[in-house]
């Protein structure tokens, strides 16, 4: 079931079980008191007829049902509860917190990437990705600006329901320098509005341009954001055809990478092309796609030793149309 389907019915759900439960409370306590009460000839015909000593045990045995079965039920509900929660977060492993990466060394060069979309929700091109994605069993990374997300939010709320990751790319795509309070403001404001619309929170952050010295790197690392970066360029800024953007990707991809596309901020009908051969062209080559959280996931198993940091720097791209 989809995500914010699961997240909607689970609160009407949990709703209707508290106020059921509660009413089954309420008539265990009514019904089957923990000291029952018998008039006086009530226990002494009980006495004699041996009835009081099979009559409480009795009692006792309904409210210890009872009572199981109310814990049960309130166990159920927290696990339904933290497997909900556990869904709609992307956290990072604690050696990445407040790190900036640009893709991870995986053992024995493990054939894995993550694909990541930025500068969306966006019509039309964000979900022509969805469902290219959907087509090839795929999930990817998807960095939201707020501003976007407050304009589009049944967009983003679509790319949480089909099981993607969600990252913090700010609400403005500033590229300028920022001070501390703006910086906070920025990410904060965008983290509230994806936890109000979808649920989800995230502790993935890409700062707009891949600018890492405009005060929104700073803000995010204090904050204990992973700074997530690339180690293949799509350069959808310098207008590629399809087969240029095409092997952007393939001419840079390595195990452990991180690919940047963008699904909104203009035009992306060439990555929307493009796309589809990408995937193709990779999975040739052996490679499987994971999310970020995913990726970073499989390097904390491995416990590999260093982090790939500044690795092969890509160049920071041109500034991409944000209209």
């Amino acid at each position: 079931m989809k995500l914010i389907e699961i997240h909607r019915l689970f609160s009407k759900k949990f709703m209707a079980l508290t106020i059921l439960a509660a009413t089954g409370v309420i008539m265990a306590g009514m019904l089957l008191p923990s000291t029952p009460v018998f008039s006086q000839g009530m226990l002494a015909r009980m006495s004699l007829s041996g009835e009081n000593a099979q009559a409480q045990p009795n009692l006792l045995i309904v409210q210890d049902t009872s009572r199981g079965r109310m814990e049960d039920f309130s166990i159920s509900l927290a696990q339904l509860s933290a497997e909900k929660e556990k869904k709609l977060t992307f956290a990072v492993p604690a050696s990445f917190e407040g790190q900036t990466i640009y893709d991870v060394a995986l053992a024995n060069n493990e054939k894995v990437i993550a694909l990541t979309f930025d500068d969306g929700p966006w019509p039309k091109y964000t979900e022509q990705v969805l469902n290219i994605l959907k087509e090839n069993n795929i999930k990817a990374t998807f960095f939201l600006i707020g501003q976007h997300l407050k304009a589009h939010p049944e967009i983003g709320k679509k790319v949480v329901e089909e099981g993607h990751a969600i990252a913090n790319h700010t609400w403005n795509h500033h590229y300028h320098p920022v001070s501390q309070a703006i910086a906070a403001k920025e990410l904060g404001d965008t983290a509230a509005l994806i936890y109000e619309l979808t649920g989800v929170k995230t502790s993935l952050f890409r700062p707009p341009g891949g600018v890492l010295t405009n005060g929104l790197v700073a803000y995010a690392h204090s904050q204990n954001y992973l700074v997530a970066m690339w180690s293949s360029d799509a350069q959808e800024s310098s207008y590629p055809s399809t087969q240029t953007l095409i092997n952007n990707v393939l001419t840079t991809a390595r195990p452990g990478g991180i690919v940047l596309m963008h699904d909104g901020g203009g035009d992306r009908s060439t990555t929307v092309k493009a796309l589809p051969t990408i995937i193709a062209e990779l999975r040739n080559q052996g490679y499987r796609f994971v999310t970020l959280t995913e990726l970073l996931e499989i390097y904390d198993t491995q416990q590999q030793t260093p982090i790939a940091e500044n690795t092969d720097t890509p160049p920071t791209p041109l500034p991409d149309p944000i209209n």
